[in-house]
């Protein structure tokens, strides 16, 4: 039997403060029983140290956690996420619910719990793919329409912030599908998965696809686009884009590069990049060329060379354990050994074969 510290909310969901009394406890059994309906998650803690991918986010990149979630409805199509550090929140949103997902850790970043889910109210239908938090709200990227919107905490619209007009050629289903805010605030960035349909081709085997990457700021005014171009299709056929971006500061992000293969599972990497090369800029440009100059990245860490200890049994083939559908990617908070956390989380599809799994990297 567990004794939460605060009385169970009528959604079944539990505070900040009965997770944190809950998974002190120590065992998965805890988390189950604060955690009703669910079924038993898994998680990881011991970490193969030797496994570390250099990178230039502050050095070695290791995995310090990882973390796979209940069977519940709030852990479904996940996909951007944010960190709050006023709240010690992972808000993430669901991309067919139109839900904001609040997901709670232990003080160690090594195990996690749901907190009450936030619905927005809106008239018309959302594929919520990316979120940041702002001190009254949040906004969130939609990839239909595709379009940013500015919301309250109870999901309330308060305003559709203008995007430049070249967005409305984005692929279906290859749309926004990321959305990262500047440390002080100020900016907003997105980009598309794909090519602008203006812009050039899906990746292929030989070569990546082009993107515009957006900086604007959280009215939609004063925006800039600098080019980037993806790796290629990792294998000979298969699916391969922009998942999601963090923010390193008005100039500076971090891109999560995700793809699929049959037969081979699923590729996750993460870039680093500069907005301040002017020769990149594309927001006047009416399309890219093929052979324009695009924004030279830095490898911060390809995940399939991480490793971590007790996974289980992959659901897919997968080029490594820890590897799955990856869609969002957040500058965590500073661990307890000093380092700079990377949050990641992977979206199941609502499928069988896929885990809704959070993996915490270390960095420095």
């Amino acid at each position: 039997m567990v004794r939460l510290a605060g009385k169970k909310r009528a959604d079944g969901a539990i505070g900040r403060r009965d997770v944190v009394r809950c998974l002190a406890g120590g065992t998965v059994g805890l988390l189950t029983a604060c955690s009703p309906n669910s079924a038993t998650p898994r998680v990881g803690i011991a970490i193969a140290p030797r496994a570390r991918a250099s990178g230039p986010f502050g050095g070695a990149v290791e995995v310090h956690s990882w973390f796979d979630l209940p069977d519940d409805p709030r852990s479904r199509e996940l996909s951007g996420i944010a960190w709050d550090d006023a709240t010690g929140t992972l808000w993430g949103v669901q991309d067919e619910s139109a839900n904001i997902v609040p997901l709670v850790p232990d003080h160690e970043l090594r195990k996690w719990g749901f907190g009450p889910v936030i619905t927005l109210k809106t008239s018309f239908p959302l594929d919520l793919e990316g979120v940041v938090v702002v001190p009254d709200g949040f906004i969130v990227a939609s990839e239909k329409g595709p379009r940013v919107l500015d919301v309250d905490r109870q999901g309330k619209l308060r305003r559709d912030i203008p995007l430049p007009a070249h967005y409305a050629k984005a692929r279906d289903n290859k749309s926004l599908e990321s959305l990262s805010i500047s440390p002080d605030g100020r900016h907003l960035f997105t980009t598309t998965e794909e090519a602008l349909t203006c812009d050039g081709a899906k990746a292929t085997a030989t070569t990546g696809t082009r993107v515009r990457v957006l900086r604007m700021a959280r009215d939609g005014s004063d925006a800039t686009e600098h080019a980037y171009m993806t790796d290629p299709l990792p294998h000979a056929e298969g699916d391969y884009g922009i998942a999601d971006l963090a923010a390193l500061s008005n100039d500076e992000v971090l891109v999560l590069e995700r793809g699929w293969a049959r037969g081979f599972g699923n590729t996750a990497r993460i870039y680093r990049v500069s907005l301040s090369d002017p020769s990149t800029s594309c927001l006047a440009a009416a399309e890219l060329s093929a052979d324009g100059p695009v924004m030279p990245k830095s490898l911060v860490v390809d995940l399939a060379k991480l490793k971590a200890t007790g996974l289980p049994a992959t659901r897919q083939k997968q080029a490594a354990p820890i590897l799955d559908n990856f869609e969002g990617v957040a500058i965590g908070p500073v661990l307890p050994d000093g380092r700079r956390s990377l949050v990641l989380v992977s979206d199941d599809n609502g499928r069988t074969d896929q885990f809704a799994r959070i993996v915490v990297l270390a960095v420095g």
